[in-house]
């Protein structure tokens, strides 16, 4: 199988791009600098003269706070909506699936008990806006399309110059340098691991799966980041206090859903969330 990957180097693609590889496929992994999804041109001429079987975009613009700025939201806009359209469009072409990453900031965050996938989505945030735009361009495409909507992902960091710390390694960092840590006690999700969602990827790509929208997502309780930390130390102990906070007391431009449990009702579950945040820490993370 051929699989063109995009953003081969961020958090998530660098995973995709080793369980792609390491399943015997041929991989054309780009960044930027290879094919920028937001040149419609350029998209198309690389898509039908590559000819993949498959389009994974694991680009995206996630700089959540700083898309509020009216001068950056169509750079997001290009990278989140645009782009994601430009792919499906050339994959149509070709008959190739799409696979298109997208976010619980989908959703208003009012459902305590989380959403499923149909449940309709409502953003709060330009961030989510453009997310939203880009889940529409692929499904109104024609093309075959796996929209995969991801939640506070942890795990290895990508090796692109604008791949973001992850909030485990972040915690661990500030751990063993700071006498307190004070953590915001809002925004309950559903924490999940690049590894098992490249894995389940592949899987999803390999069996024919209808095309629909699915939420990859390891299970476990819906947690704030503070009982995420919690859970983190619980594993990886440590002696620095961890001090509950209201999200006041780290003010953003951008608004939060403050309930956005993705409920997984369509794939088999993954392995939970603690069995995967104890292999990255004790084995991946090793310190």
């Amino acid at each position: 199988m051929k699989i063109l990957l995009t953003g081969a180097r961020g958090n998530l693609g660098s995973q995709l791009l080793s369980i792609f590889k390491s399943a015997g496929h041929e991989v054309i992994a780009t960044e930027r600098e290879e094919l920028d999804i937001t040149d419609e041109a350029a998209v198309h001429k690389f898509v039908i003269e590559a000819r993949p079987d498959v389009i994974v975009n694991g680009a995206a613009y996630n700089f959540v706070d700083k898309i509020e700025d009216e001068a950056i939201y169509p750079i997001a806009y290009a990278i989140n909506a645009l782009g994601p359209k430009y792919l499906a469009d050339a994959g149509l072409k070709i008959d190739a699936l799409i696979v298109h990453y997208s976010t619980d900031y989908v959703f208003a965050g009012t459902q305590v008990d989380g959403y499923k996938e149909d449940d309709a989505t409502a953003p709060i945030s330009k961030y989510g806006e453009t997310k939203v735009a880009g889940e529409q361009f692929v499904i109104n495409s024609g093309a075959n399309y796996l929209i995969l909507r991801l939640s506070k992902i942890f795990g290895p960091a990508g090796t692109s110059a604008v791949a973001k710390p992850g909030f485990v390694d972040l915690m661990i960092q500030l751990a063993a340098t700071k006498p307190e840590l004070k953590i915001v006690d809002e925004e309950v999700g559903m924490p999940s691991y690049t590894v098992d969602i490249a894995a389940e990827t592949l899987c999803l790509i390999s069996s024919n799966t209808p095309s629909g929208i699915y939420h990859l997502v390891n299970p476990g309780p819906g947690v704030t980041w503070y009982q995420f930390a919690e859970e983190i130390f619980a594993i990886k102990p440590s002696p620095t206090p961890r001090i509950p906070v209201s999200a006041s007391v780290f003010p953003r431009p951008a608004a939060r859903p403050s309930y956005a449990m993705l409920l997984n009702t369509k794939l088999p579950p993954l392995r939970t969330r603690t069995a995967a945040l104890t292999e990255y820490l004790n084995v991946a993370n090793q310190s």
